[in-house]
């Protein structure tokens, strides 16, 4: 069993991060010709736009994560008329949050006005480019996205993964085209919305082919008592997830309202590259996810605890890599791709800063957020997120107006460093593992501390070819590679967490060579 979850992470990893490096490439491609057709002024409401969904997508609940870890044990032990009762109930829950998000985001409307904010008038049709935005996330919902969950919670997403790859050329090709030839914002999203609808539905006909039983019509409806208590823990994922939305979803709303719509384009490229590399980490997370729900099912404590280290142990090697790269290649890159359009697409040094700090907490604490949803204990820090998710709110405001950018994400650093993760460390070492209660702050702070030194060493080391030419672009994102892993591999490299993994690589090394 551990072998074939091994071996389907493996799979997730792969096929998936194929797809979302073609996606990255193209989106870059893409995003090119859209600076250079209808500039930063459209930039900034897309990202805008997609901040406040974002906040609307909060309709659900968190019913996503609930569904999941009620899918591991009926999975594990094929009960398929279990899977049919929970599939039925998250479709119902889905299309409801479909209608909802329609419903509120209509109510915000006469609200957009104060929320952009451009020197010379706001560009086009705002109400009719908000709609179509609107109708983009609705879809999610409504055209049956929810049977991706038990393609998740199975870990078999490597299945679809060839329809994203599809999608993500198609997507790329149609934006290009319809940029060149159409010239016209509204025309773009239309287009986009269309292809979101159609790839939904393309992998609900090849899901329903995997899982037959999906259509059948005899399903029992889940029990008064058994959706009681699944509202229960809904309720605790939702002021969880409303927490990190009200962290990762309200910096481009402060942003248009104190410094202008105009900087928040300036700010979308770097949030759409960090953005691009934060998905490729987390589906290295939810590839062990369902693994993660089936250990928790049928094995001990200690043995959770020894796989979270191994596996919060590789995400954050490689988040600390990706980090250093960020740290030292971000303002180099823009630079050189649209630094010759506009100079102010450039950030300072100081953005960058709190960028990778926001990346960093966000990208080493996924796991244990995997083992908190995978073993239950849904109510485990949900306070502590709404708490700081409001402070951030409060806190960029202030420094916003002093020290702008910069301050909006220093904000959300302070916030969600002092406020939420520390305390939330400490209770997933009780709730989750039965540790002592500093076990995983300990580890974690140490962490912090190595990942700091490599960045360091790197940043001093490449002083001096920084932001100069392509060469030295080159040469920095070689060292920014080897110098971070060179220093993690030295400190952790007799460490049972390395030790393990060095193993695990070895046996699936030997594996495909007996094939």
């Amino acid at each position: 069993m551990q072998n074939s979850r091994t071996k389907n992470s493996m799979l997730i990893i792969l096929t998936s991060g194929v797809r979302q490096i073609l996606t990255l490439v193209l989106t870059f491609v893409s995003r090119t010709v859209f600076i250079k057709i209808l500039g930063a002024e459209y930039l900034g409401l897309n990202g805008l736009f997609s901040n406040i969904l974002s906040l609307l997508a909060l309709s659900e609940l968190g019913i996503g994560a609930a569904i999941s870890f009620y899918l591991y044990q009926p999975l594990a032990d094929n009960d398929i008329e279990r899977i049919k009762t929970l599939m039925k109930f998250y479709k119902i829950c889905y299309r409801v949050i479909g209608l909802a998000i329609v419903g509120i985001g209509c109510c915000i409307m006469p609200f957009l006005a104060y929320m952009v904010n451009f020197d010379q008038g706001v560009p086009g049709n705002l109400y009719l480019v908000y709609f179509i935005y609107l109708l983009n996330t609705a879809s999610s919902y409504s055209f049956f996205a929810y049977k991706q969950a038990l393609v998740t919670a199975n870990q078999e997403q490597y299945k679809i993964e060839n329809i994203n790859i599809a999608f993500s050329f198609i997507n790329c090709l149609a934006d290009i085209i319809v940029l060149i030839i159409a010239r016209n914002f509204v025309v773009y999203l239309i287009v986009k919305l269309l292809l979101v609808m159609l790839k939904n539905v393309i992998i609900a006909i090849k899901i329903n082919k995997e899982y037959p039983y999906l259509k059948e019509k005899n399903v029992q409806p889940l029990k008064k008592k058994e959706v009681m208590i699944f509202f229960k823990d809904v309720g605790a994922v939702a002021i969880f997830k409303s927490g990190s939305t009200l962290f990762n979803a309200t910096d481009n709303i402060v942003i248009s309202m104190l410094l202008g719509t105009v900087v928040v384009g300036y700010y979308s490229n770097y949030f759409m590259i960090i953005s691009q590399i934060t998905i490729i980490i987390n589906i290295i997370v939810r590839s062990f996810a369902a693994g993660i729900g089936n250990v928790i099912a049928k094995e001990s404590k200690e043995r959770h605890f020894a796989i979270f280290k191994q596996i919060d142990f590789l995400v954050y090697f490689v988040v600390t890599v990706c980090t250093a790269c960020f740290f030292q290649l971000l303002n180099s890159f823009v630079k050189i791709w649209i630094g010759n359009i506009d100079a102010n697409y450039v950030l300072s040094q100081s953005v960058i800063i709190f960028l990778c700090m926001n990346f960093f907490f966000d990208g080493t604490t996924q796991i244990m957020n995997s083992f908190r949803e995978g073993s239950g204990n849904f109510s485990t820090g949900k306070y502590l997120q709404i708490f700081g998710g409001i402070v951030n709110i409060i806190l960029s405001v202030v420094l916003g107006k002093i020290f702008g950018l910069s301050g909006i994400f220093a904000a959300t650093v302070i916030s969600k460093g002092f406020i939420t993760l520390l305390p939330f460390m400490v209770g997933i070492s009780k709730d989750v593992f039965d540790k002592g209660k500093y076990t995983i702050l300990l580890k974690y702070i140490k962490n912090g501390i190595v990942a700091f030194l490599s960045i360091a060493l790197l940043w001093f080391t490449c002083t001096s070819i920084h932001m100069t030419d392509i060469a030295g672009f080159v040469l920095e994102c070689i060292l920014s590679i080897l110098i971070p892993s060179f220093v993690l591999i030295v400190v952790f490299f007799k460490t049972d967490e390395m030790t393990q993994l060095r193993k695990r690589a070895s046996y699936m090394v030997i594996g495909f060579r007996n094939k």
